[in-house]
This record gives C-alpha cells, structure tokens and sequence, in this order.
C-alpha cells in the first residue's frame, strides 16, 4: 500500500500557526494548483490544505508568505467530524506528513534568523608591512610570541665512557683475551679448483 502525494503550487495566505507548545508547532496552509486542462465554469486550480509538524513548522512558519511557489511532498488523510452548530456531518482531505521545499526567491520581509554579526573591534594602530595586502579595519594584530629557547646538541660519548655506561646498566662485556684460546683455521690443503675457490669446477673428492 502507498499513500503519497506530490503538489506544487502556491500559498494561498499565510500559514496559521496552531497548537499550544510554541516548541512544537503546528503550521496549518492552503496552496492553489493550477490545472492544466481547464473547462468552461470549472474552477482554473484545485485546493489543498496541508498541515506540518515540528521542526518543519518552525521553518514555514518562518520562511511562508502569501504567493510562495512551493513543493510539497506527503500524505494525503482523510478526515470527518460534526459541525457544532448545525450538527452536520464534515469531510475533509488534508496533506500531512508534509516536508515542504520553497521554488522562488525568499520575500524580502523575511528574516534570515542568523545571529548578528559581531561588530568590529577598535582600531590599534596597527599598520601593514610595505608591499602587503591591506589590512582590514579593526584588525588586531596578534601578540609577538616569546622565542622558545634551542637545546644545544649532545656531543657524542667518547668510546671509554660509553663503555663504562654500558658496564654500569649490566650490559654484556667481552671477555678479553677470549679470542687467542681459539686457533686460526687452517685453509692451505683446499685446492683452488674447489667450489670455494676463485672460479673453478668443484673437486670429485673434497679434501673434507
């Protein structure tokens, strides 16, 4: 099932505000949409009522004028009560669920809603450098910022005293003397024609 509607056309007067929460209003408005086919005695545009909500209230109610072409997308409802006075029984079609979008230039008694525009600070005398942009007025030039103070750079540790650093945190030393308890490799018996030589094919029997 679907139930939506879609209608553009202009406000009829301006939009009533209804309800008694002033946070949560309700905007109740009529626009008029031109037919494209018109007959002789039949009226040239057809009627609708549409009410909103909320936030969307607060921006018709705002923005809305007498005229205003807009796009109004919702629900169409349907609606039936009695007349008070005559006791009659009333119909009624109404658009609810209403988001609404203006189509033509914001009147010019409209206000934009935006907070004032914060006014210029006094004037301190503060002169622009030659050849730079000018500077607008009531500018306040920022206040010179203290020149931070540079850290010489450390001088490299001499080798003794990074060795006795290393020796006071429990660093491993070497051994001294450790490496004469080794003796040297003796390579003299491999033959220069051995896959370790320069070159060469290796030897059908390596000397180990």
């Amino acid at each position: 099932m679907l139930n939506k509607i879609i209608l553009i056309g202009r406000m009829t007067k301006d939009p009533e505000q209804r309800g008694k929460d002033p946070e949560k209003p309700i905007a109740y408005f009529r626009i008029a949409v031109d037919r494209d086919f018109k007959r002789e005695g039949e009226p040239e545009a057809d009627f609708f009522d549409c009410s909103v909500f909320g936030q969307q209230a607060k921006f018709v109610l705002q923005y809305g004028r007498k005229g205003r072409l807009v796009c109004v997308t919702g629900a169409m409802q349907h609606r039936e009560w009695q007349d008070q006075q005559t006791g009659e029984k009333r119909t009624a079609f109404e658009v609810v669920r209403v988001d609404v979008h203006f189509l033509d230039k914001k009147p010019d008694d409209v206000q934009n809603g935006n907070p004032a525009q914060p006014t210029a600070a006094p004037a301190t005398g503060y002169a622009a450098p030659p050849g730079a942009a000018p500077v607008a007025p009531g500018y306040i030039a920022p206040a010179p910022q203290p020149a931070m103070p540079q850290a010489a750079p450390a001088a490299p540790a001499a080798p003794a005293a990074v060795m006795q650093a290393q020796a006071a945190t429990g660093y491993p030393q070497p051994v001294p003397g450790a490496a004469a308890q080794f003796a040297v490799p003796d390579f003299s018996g491999v033959p220069e024609s051995y896959a370790w030589g320069p070159g060469g094919m290796p030897a059908p029997n390596p000397p180990f």
